[in-house]
């Protein structure tokens, strides 16, 4: 928990450091045809981002810088360049930025005519190098994101806040706002894609309609319910289908859980891609999971409950144009709405002041220990309920 309230207040000094020195220039976006992206962060960074690059590929030529990581994701819906290898961890990220801090403004820029218009980097401070890589080789015109504190001299254009941390704005609303701020463009963003030409069938996945897609991992980083409380869960509903139940591959949570739960389910045990677990997904009643990067991408597929834990239930929540509403139970808060294309979105998690926790936790654990599991399938039923008489 300490480790954690030191990254933030570190991430609020560089925050005001970067309101001080902040830099507002607005571009003229006749000017920008080409546009060099960074996404070199997580999947599910990288995932929840796709309806705002897909609306951006469609008004420029967009180049999206990755990870090997992420590229997966990204790769033929897209142009992508691959950058790094994956994204750094906490303590790699914190030793970075104080070595690069020592010799800021100290590198000497490349004289060459630009290949890009525009630098957009869609991460943040956590991925300085990879500014600081492309100003180097001078490949873009001007440069655009969001605060970087003492590196906003780096850039044309930077937005006064922290995208996640200290923002109550959902995440693509945060790029909305920033490409908004930048270039004056007001992007419609959509609350759905249509990723159908990428999903992929399995070719050993048979199990009939309906089903409910359960991915029970995520308990382990401190992002979700633990395996005993999913199983308590999942013995409540009210489903006559199938429930199919999906774990990180090599994780021990399959066998674990075997042990709690006592209905008829079906289990995905092997590795599946991406885009399997995408059309499973699609050809589900519901999906239910933690936050996660593969949860960015199976919760936009169909209907979707969502825990949250060490994660921002305001950046990272289901997007959706409809509101939400707000039931509580004790400790317990569920919220809900509905997309614009009929989908049901409902997040679930405990208010907690050490939110996010950055995966290192807590001895306590106490965003998920007073989980109300009768409350939550009370909840979930309700929204079976709904989504039967929608069909």
């Amino acid at each position: 928990m300490l480790k954690a309230l030191g990254i933030k207040i570190l991430a609020l000094v560089a925050l005001i450091i970067g309101n001080i020195i902040r830099r507002k220039r607005r571009i003229d976006q006749a000017e920008i045809k080409t546009i060099l992206i960074n996404r070199t962060d997580r999947l599910g960074d990288a995932l929840v981002s796709l309806p705002f690059l897909l609306e951006l590929n469609k008004k420029f030529k967009i180049t999206v810088l990755t990870s090997q990581y992420n590229n997966q994701a990204l790769k033929g819906l897209l142009d992508t360049q691959v950058s790094t290898d994956k994204p750094l961890s906490i303590s790699a990220t914190i030793n970075k930025l104080l070595k690069q801090a020592l010799r800021l403004g100290g590198e000497a820029f490349e004289k060459k005519e630009p290949k890009y218009d525009l630098y957009l980097d869609l991460v943040g401070i956590s991925t300085i190098d990879v500014l600081l890589k492309i100003r180097k080789q001078n490949l873009c015109r001007y440069y655009v994101g969001f605060n970087l504190g003492p590196w906003n001299l780096l850039l044309d254009y930077s937005t006064a806040l922290n995208p996640v941390l200290f923002s109550k704005k959902h995440i693509l609303d945060s790029y909305r706002f920033l490409l908004k701020g930048a270039l004056g463009l007001d992007i419609d963003i959509p609350d759905s894609i249509d990723l159908g030409a990428s999903l992929i069938k399995p070719v050993n996945f048979n199990s009939p309609a309906p089903y409910i897609l359960v991915n029970i991992s995520g308990g382990d980083r401190f992002r979700g319910p633990g395996l005993k409380s999913y199983a308590q869960i999942l013995e409540r509903l009210d489903f006559r289908g199938r429930i199919v139940v999906m774990d990180d591959p090599g994780q021990a949570g399959i066998k674990e859980f075997k042990g709690y739960i006592k209905k008829n389910i079906c289990y995905l045990e092997r590795d599946y891609s991406v885009w399997e677990l995408a059309y499973i997904a699609k050809h589900s009643v519901m999906y239910i999971g933690s936050d996660s990067g593969i949860t960015q991408l199976l919760s936009g597929m169909t209907h979707c409950s969502v825990f949250f834990a060490t994660g921002s239930n305001f950046a990272w929540k289901p997007y959706s144009k409809g509101p939400y509403s707000r039931k509580t139970s004790g400790y317990m808060v569920i919220e809900e709405s509905e997309t614009s294309g009929g989908l049901i979105k409902k997040i679930i998690y405990t208010p907690a002041w050490c939110r996010p926790c950055f995966d290192i936790g807590c001895s306590g654990y106490r965003c998920m220990a007073r989980l109300d599991t009768g409350f939550v399938a009370a909840e979930l039923n309700q929204a079976l309920k709904k989504i039967e008489a929608l069909q």
